[in-house]
């Protein structure tokens, strides 16, 4: 029997987007702290990821970077709020709205290598039952790792950000164990969250479009060509 190829693609994505922005313009998405937001949106980035393979991971993840500026200028972001507040004198307003939107799409390259993953995975997870646990789990590693490299080039020795770790007993000289204390124990519930939501998600609607003979529209890395059936 012919499948839709399109429409399933198009209603899987939508449907991620939908939560996305659910997630980003709801308290449903985020669980805020005085210091840092835990977020979920790194879920549906995985789940697009791995389903539709690395290029659509990139779009998911300029979606979330596109959530993510209008968080931080409409004030729904804790964090990104607390950039803005960066005094211009010692960061330059053009230097830190630079800093911001490329801390908010770094998430493109966090989408992009999570599909990524999970594709080099697949070649040895024949099955595919653990390859989309351990590549939505890197979601948030990933995610983790590149947001607060940025953070810290563009903005740890300002001013506001200096201020912020001496009163809320951070460490104002050494920006690794700066992040190591910032994130701590909130990376790992997002690390848990991603992996094991994420994961079971991607496997369940990969194996319901394998059971009703669908496929992704979009080039996964390194997988084999159907071959066409003879007649």
């Amino acid at each position: 029997m012919r499948r839709n190829n399109t429409v399933y693609a198009l209603a899987v994505i939508g449907l991620m987007v939908a939560i996305m922005l659910i997630f980003g313009f709801t308290p449903l998405g985020t669980i805020s702290t005085p210091a840092l937001t835990i977020t979920l949106m790194g879920i549906p980035v995985a789940i697009i990821a791995c389903v539709f393979g690395p290029w659509m991971g990139a779009f998911a993840g300029a979606v979330w970077g596109t959530i993510s500026i209008i968080q931080a200028f409409a004030g729904m972001d804790a964090t990104g709020a607390l950039l803005l507040s960066a005094d211009p004198s010692v960061i330059p307003n053009g230097i830190k709205f630079g800093g911001l939107i490329a801390i908010c799409y770094c998430r493109v390259f966090v989408g992009f290598f999570t599909g990524l993953i999970y594709d080099a995975l697949r070649l040895i997870d024949k099955k595919g039952f653990v390859a989309p646990f351990l590549a939505s789990m890197s979601t948030a590693i990933l995610n983790t790792i590149l947001f607060m490299s940025l953070f810290c080039l563009f903005f740890y020795q300002t001013g506001t950000i200096q201020n912020f770790c001496a009163s809320a007993g951070l460490p104002t000289e050494n920006a690794f164990m700066f992040v190591v204390s910032l994130v701590g124990i909130n990376f790992f519930a997002e690390f848990g969250t991603n992996a094991v939501i994420g994961g079971a998600a991607s496997l369940g609607i990969t194996k319901a479009a394998e059971h009703m003979s669908v496929s992704s529209i979009f080039p996964h890395f390194w997988a084999k060509k159907p071959v066409a059936a003879e007649n």
